[in-house]
Parts: C-alpha cells; sequence; structure tokens
C-alpha cells in the first residue's frame, strides 16, 4: 500500500519533470506504435485506446498541489505529447496507394 501512496500522491510533480513526461510517453508512443511486429497486441493500445492517458493525468492531477497548477500541468502534458507523437509517426508512414 505505501508504495502506490508514493507515487500517487507523495511525488513532486515539478514543471521540468511534466515536459520529461510529456516527451518521455510521446517518444515511446509514437516509436512503439511503427514496430510491424507489435501491430494488433496490447503492446500498441497505448496509441489505439485513451486507458493510459487517463492514468497519467490522473497521476500528474494528484501529485500538484493546487487545483490550477493541475489543470495546467495536465493541460501542457497534452499539449507536449498529442502533436509530438504525431510529428514523430509522420515521417515513417507510408503510403498505402
Amino acid at each position: 500500500m505505501s508504495g502506490i501512496k508514493k507515487y500517487f500522491g507523495q511525488f513532486t510533480m515539478t514543471w521540468p519533470r511534466v515536459i520529461f513526461f510529456a516527451l518521455f510517453t510521446a517518444v515511446y508512443t509514437a516509436l512503439i506504435n511503427q514496430v510491424s511486429l507489435l501491430k494488433d497486441t496490447s503492446f500498441q493500445d497505448i496509441a489505439i485506446y485513451v486507458d493510459w492517458w487517463i492514468l497519467f493525468a490522473v497521476f500528474i492531477i494528484v501529485n500538484c498541489e493546487k487545483w490550477w497548477e493541475a489543470a495546467l500541468k495536465c493541460f501542457v502534458f497534452f499539449l507536449v505529447s498529442q502533436p509530438l507523437i504525431y510529428l514523430i509517426e509522420v515521417p515513417f508512414l507510408t503510403s498505402s496507394q
């Protein structure tokens, strides 16, 4: 129980950590989505379903001191991570025609 409490509410979520977390999750998601061996497996779920992203948002929110800080950090997290996923994946896309 103490392990869960350590990460949900006891972790100091600073701005550099939010940016790093956004960069890391975006790069991981974009790269894992490009591996053709993993197509139609649960490894690519992070790129298809919203479940992991809700967990990431909750992690950021519960580790912030104030509600407005949590809202801003969560917004910045998605503002950085989601476009970055697209920007990493686009050069690797092949034409389906």
